[in-house]
């Protein structure tokens, strides 16, 4: 009954190993610095070279939806990868020009 008891507990513990060795999520993390110019975003994935992106910037009406436009494929492509945004960071500076945003793709269980 002892052996019994103990080949149990074995089974137990081995059948809920998996659950501990979950791999840690993937993070991304997507840096914006825009001013009237340029709009440059740094997307750095884990200990790859980051990424850049850069296209133009501008406040006129035909510039900000050209914008707008390029964040979309950029966020667009992030999340068809399975990435979804958990947090932005806003930088310093009196013009605060630039913030972080934090993607996280979840585990595969």
């Amino acid at each position: 009954m002892k052996k019994l008891f103990l080949v149990a507990s074995y089974l137990l513990v081995l059948g809920s190993s998996p659950v501990w060795a979950q791999e840690a999520p993937q993070v991304v993390v997507v840096r914006v610095v825009e001013d009237i110019h340029k709009v440059r975003l740094s997307i750095a994935r884990g200990s790859a070279e980051p990424e850049l992106i850069e296209f133009d910037g501008g406040y006129s009406e035909k510039r900000t939806s050209r914008v707008a436009a390029d964040y979309q494929r950029v966020f667009a492509k992030l999340y068809a990868e399975g990435y979804v945004l958990q947090g932005t960071i806003s930088g310093g500076g009196p013009a605060n020009l630039s913030r972080s945003m934090l993607f996280v793709k979840a585990p595969k269980s």
